[in-house]
């Protein structure tokens, strides 16, 4: 009987060891994570959605100016972090917020949307690893003949870039690494 308590008891420090273990779990750059407001209910539609952690480590969180630093945190720590963010900004009074990280089994598959002037009428290419602008822009079917290659739009979020196609190396530098979610514009010319 004594063994079978000590086996319970080792079974039980192994198994609490473990969801320790997993609570200290780091959030770091490009984590996505799934971030839920309970209360207010009303505006659960609006904040509750899946985020990614900046290259910079941090989060933009609808109706806060500032980003809200993620990296580094527990989802526990960056849960009370969000909440104390809305609380000082007096959006609101008593949020309650749920952040888990997202389970890359059940993500969609990553892609670059390419629209515009490609041969491909526009489409979702799947991301590969690496895969640069010149090379998605091909993956659509390549320019059309009215595509003006001067001004290709590369979108990352809230910023946009432009590209000169004429002066991209296919395999070089200047040709920028796509992430999931970019959206490339091909306008007419």
């Amino acid at each position: 009987m004594k063994t079978f308590v000590s086996l319970i008891l080792a079974l039980a420090v192994l198994i609490f060891a473990g969801s320790a273990g997993a609570q200290q779990s780091r959030l770091k750059a490009t984590d996505p994570v799934s971030i839920e407001l309970k209360v207010p209910a009303e505006d659960a539609p609006n904040v509750s959605s899946i985020y990614t952690v900046s290259e910079g480590g941090t989060i933009k969180m609808p109706y806060l100016d500032r980003e809200i630093q993620a990296a580094g945190l527990s989802t526990t720590e960056l849960a009370r972090r969000i909440e104390a963010a809305y609380r000082a900004a007096e959006i609101y009074t008593n949020p309650t917020i749920n952040v888990v990280i997202n389970d890359p089994s059940k993500q969609a598959p990553h892609v670059v949307t390419v629209g515009g002037e490609v041969k491909g009428g526009g489409a979702q290419v799947p991301l590969r690893e690496n895969m640069r602008l010149f090379t998605a822009i091909m993956s659509a079917g390549g320019f059309t003949e009215f595509a003006d290659v001067k001004h290709v739009k590369l979108i990352r979020g809230n910023r946009q870039s432009v590209y000169d196609m004429r002066k991209i190396d296919a395999g070089g530098s200047n040709n920028p690494t796509l992430m999931d979610g970019d959206t490339i514009v091909v306008p007419q010319d």
